[in-house]
Order: C-alpha cells, then structure tokens, then sequence
C-alpha cells in the first residue's frame, strides 16, 4: 500500500462437516499514513477447519487493525494465526482474535422466548455473520 491508502477487508465465514478454510491475506504498508482494517467473521461447524493466517507488514509511519472473531461448534477447530511486523518506530499494528463456543445464556434467553437449542444457535449464527 502507498501513501495516504486506506484498505478495508471484511470475511465471513461459515464451514461444515469435513471443510477446510485457509484465509492468507498479506498486507505491506509501504507509504506514510497508510492504514488496514482486516476483520475476520466466522463459523465453524462439525469436524470442520479453518485457519485466518493475516500478515501486516509497517514499513512506513502507518496504522493497521486485524480482528479474528469465532464461534467454534461441535469438534470444529479454528486457528488464528497473526503475522504482524513494525518495521518503522510509527508503525501501529494491532491484532485481536476471539475464538469461542456460543455463550449459554443467550441461548437461555433466547429459549425463553419459545426458541428450541437449535433456532436460537440459528439465530445467534445469522447475527453474528450479519
């Protein structure tokens, strides 16, 4: 990326069964004042894979936020593994990564509005990839 250039990437995800995802995404911020937002969004599922391998690169006074967000289900694994290298003293680069199961007592509130397990995880899913 150049001077003054701005990215904004944003993935959703969902994966089943047996699938396999791998997100390589690689990011060199070579001009002043450049900056990245990278979000990942997904949903792993059964014995599925996924793997958010992002890479951020600052090589110039530059700014860049890589956000992996997850909700893990049944034997699913999801893996983040960030690259992140400040190569410049102005060189701000942030990774965050959340990766866990749907919390119970959203499924709790949402069965009380007469939802089965099954819909309110249905819902908490089409929400979040939303």
């Amino acid at each position: 990326m150049g001077e003054d250039t701005k990215l904004f990437v944003v993935e959703k995800l969902m994966t089943h069964g047996e699938q396999s995802a791998i997100s390589d995404i690689d990011i060199y911020l070579n001009g002043a004042g450049g900056s990245a937002q990278i979000t990942s969004r997904s949903v792993a599922k059964g014995e599925s894979k996924q793997v958010f391998h992002p890479k951020a690169i600052g090589n110039a006074p530059c700014h860049a936020h890589i956000q992996c967000d997850s909700i893990i289900m049944d034997q699913a694994r999801v893996c983040s593994i960030p690259e992140i290298d400040a190569n410049h003293v102005d060189a701000a680069i942030i990774h965050e990564a959340a990766i866990g199961r749907i919390n119970s007592e959203q499924l709790i509130k949402l069965n009380t509005f007469g939802l089965s397990e099954e819909e309110a995880e249905a819902v908490i899913i089409e929400n979040f990839l939303n």
